[in-house]
């Protein structure tokens, strides 16, 4: 992403209304739908379904539905978020808050 992307994306972070759901589960399933064109060749075309749980309730707060191109990304930023909590919970220092950089949010890239 350019810089001024991130940049309003920052922005807008800041300054959403929108609220946090917290969910405590998730169901990832796909779904595939297959077809062929005139000439008789076959095309597929695939969605990952991400459906949020919170088992308090034992109810779906969220379903996303993503491209396969998403998910491999979506993998890869959990995978570098969760390397990055790791270290700074087995870091015993108290650091004062620090401005969010760029990275701090994981984007896909």
């Amino acid at each position: 992403m350019e810089n001024q992307t991130i940049k309003n994306i920052q922005h807008n972070l800041a300054n959403t209304s929108v609220r946090p759901l917290y969910a405590d589960e998730i169901v990832v399933v796909h779904t595939l739908k297959t077809g062929k064109d005139d000439k008789g060749k076959v095309t597929k075309e695939g969605h990952v379904h991400l459906v949020f749980l919170d088992m308090t309730t034992q109810r779906p707060i969220e379903k996303i539905v993503i491209s396969p191109i998403t998910a491999k990304g979506l993998v890869n930023a959990l995978n570098e978020t969760m390397k990055k909590l790791d270290t700074d919970l087995k870091n015993k220092k108290v650091e004062k808050p620090k401005k969010a950089a760029d990275s701090d949010y994981g984007y896909i890239r």
